[in-house]
């Protein structure tokens, strides 16, 4: 697992999306740079999803959005 940037937790209800996991994290790309995230902080969080299998990707997503 990789550490990543701190950064505040961005708008996205995940409960709904397609379950696939290049769709969620697109999905979290996206809804971050609406938000205005730095790309640092966007390719953190991506990097952290691919870190691990599909269980760790939706933890980092989790513990990312609110």
């Amino acid at each position: 697992m990789t550490e990543t940037l701190h950064c505040e937790p961005i708008e996205l209800e995940l409960v709904g999306l397609d379950g696939n996991a290049f769709s969620l994290m697109g999905a979290f790309r996206r809804a971050a740079r609406e938000q205005s995230r730095s790309p640092e902080e966007i390719k953190a969080v991506m990097d952290d999803c691919m870190s691990g299998d599909y269980d760790h990707l939706l933890q980092v997503l989790v513990k990312h959005t609110r």
